[in-house]
């Protein structure tokens, strides 16, 4: 039977050792934010008081911080754009003992009932489109999907914090520039509510590896018309900051 030439735990250890360091100064907490926007993970790791932490990655743009508590600690992660290094820091911290993940991002809109600054769940990924997702088998589990209670726990918090929120079918590509307005249209008519590029690879590594994923990204544009891009929209900056004051308290909860 095939298997991997090296294990995270392989290679995290490598380049530990590279530093100078081993597996006992890893601070790696069993909640894990994970971002793709330094400036939020800054300002989601102000919130929880997290103070730097190894890093596991060989590059050292992405890092993390982590604060320990009671329930095993909280770790803010900073990871690269995309599923293929979004799935190497993931693996990392798995490695690592993290059990649980909430990622914080943005997405694009296909629904026009939930424009720039909705924060979507998505909830199960029917449009695969990356390609680090078809490397790990489903094991009879069906499409890659949020683990239901976190996807609970983060819709309430939100509704709580003010956000308007929804759940639903999703898209993630790897062709950010590629988002074709055919697809879109085919994709909004069968009900998808988003896309994004982590989505799919990072619920599939969940379910393989036995932890709990759940994203929540806020829609930063709309595609089910002309481009409609919303970063500098008051709506937008409400949705970022509901969605990271719901991102705190479901880690420190």
């Amino acid at each position: 039977m095939s298997k991997p030439r090296f294990t995270p735990h392989q290679a995290i250890e490598h380049r530990l050792k590279a530093r100078g360091l081993n597996f006992d100064d890893i601070r790696v907490g069993k909640k894990v934010l994970l971002t793709w926007s330094e400036i939020w993970g800054k300002a989601l790791a102000d919130m929880l008081g997290a103070e730097p932490a190894p890093q596991t990655m060989f590059i050292d743009t992405f890092w993390l911080k982590t604060v320990d508590n009671e329930r095993g600690g909280i770790t803010v992660a900073f990871a690269p754009i995309g599923a293929p290094g979004t799935i190497m820091m993931m693996e990392d911290l798995i490695a690592c003992g993290a059990e649980s993940f909430v990622g914080v991002g943005a997405s694009g809109g296909l629904d026009p009932r939930h424009p720039v600054g909705d924060v979507l769940l998505p909830n199960m990924c029917r449009v695969i489109d990356d390609g680090t997702s078809a490397h790990y088998p489903d094991n009879g589990q069906g499409p890659p999907s949020a683990d239901r209670a976190t996807l609970a726990d983060l819709t309430s918090l939100l509704e709580i914090h003010g956000a308007r929120t929804a759940s639903g079918d999703w898209w993630t590509t790897d062709g950010f520039y590629r988002e074709m307005t055919d697809d879109i249209a085919r994709h909004a008519n069968n009900g998808i509510l988003g896309i994004d590029m982590e989505t799919s690879a990072m619920y599939r590594v969940a379910q393989y590896r036995g932890v709990a994923a759940c994203n929540m990204l806020v829609v930063s544009d709309e595609l089910w018309a002309d481009w409609n891009y919303g970063i500098d929209f008051s709506e937008f900056k409400s949705g970022v900051e509901a969605m990271q004051a719901a991102a705190v308290e479901w880690a420190q909860s």
